[in-house]
């Protein structure tokens, strides 16, 4: 096959766009139409034996990689209950949640209390505050760190906050997408605060390690949070992590 020929030209794992694509596979083939390079990378991508590194970017999967596999949580109750209220009272808001215990997949000392956390819209937090606030009375708005364990209750805790719009769309039952938390705990506002830094290269090496991640889509969310920097002297200093996408615009 043209195409796969035309991958030797990309074998170290650098990204690629179509362009490239298209010149490589037109050294063997001049005359081969767009329409068949089109093909062909929709082929490749459902072989599995490319991947993508973001919107019209690709990389060649790796022996190491190829067993990566979409990120996904099974949801405790309280979380699966609490997206059913806000989605059954609001079915047109835009909000996304993820749990702290989620991160128990990649830590190395357990997280026995969980958080769960609520981002709505602006505008809209207050009303999501008091609708949440009737069944569970340990609810939180937008609280920072101190207020955060000032107000804990003796089970789980649910924080209310901000969804920024420039956040990546949410995964199933708006679950925020691996790409959104791994920018967020590097933050210096509460979700970069509930765990312990000592245990961040764990979680980004297991996640990285385990699923697949779109790079151009966290570099991009990390740019528009002012976080780019840090991100990117993260994963370079504190894990083993060696990202294929290094510059977003």
């Amino acid at each position: 096959m043209k195409g796969e020929a035309a991958l030797s030209r990309f074998q170290d794992g650098k990204v690629f766009d179509k362009k490239s694509f298209r010149d490589a596979v037109r050294e063997f083939d001049p005359g081969c139409s767009e329409a068949s390079i089109s093909w062909m990378l929709v082929t490749l991508r459902k072989q599995g034996i490319l991947a993508s590194a973001g919107f019209g970017k690709y990389y060649v999967v790796l022996d190491a990689s190829s067993h990566k596999k979409e990120y996904q949580y099974p949801h405790s109750r309280e979380y699966t209950d609490i997206e059913k209220t806000i989605s059954d009272r609001f079915p047109l808001i835009r909000f996304q949640m993820w749990e702290l215990i989620q991160m128990n997949d990649f830590v190395n000392h357990q997280i026995a209390k969980n958080v769960i956390i609520v981002e709505v819209e602006n505008m809209l937090t207050d009303t999501v505050y008091d609708l949440l606030r009737e069944n569970h009375p340990y609810t939180m708005l937008q609280p920072d760190i101190d207020a955060f364990y000032i107000q804990r209750g003796p089970g789980t805790d649910i924080v209310v906050q901000k969804l920024l719009t420039e956040a990546p769309s949410p995964g199933e039952n708006h679950s925020c997408v691996p790409e959104k938390i791994l920018v967020d705990l590097l933050s210096k506002k509460l979700s970069g605060c509930l765990i312990q830094r000592s245990e961040y290269h764990w979680i980004y090496d297991e996640i990285f390690r385990k699923y697949k991640i779109d790079e151009t889509k966290m570099l991009r969310y990390a740019r528009r949070r002012n976080l780019y920097d840090t991100l990117l002297d993260f994963l370079n200093t504190q894990t083993d992590v060696k990202l294929l996408t290094k510059e977003i615009g």
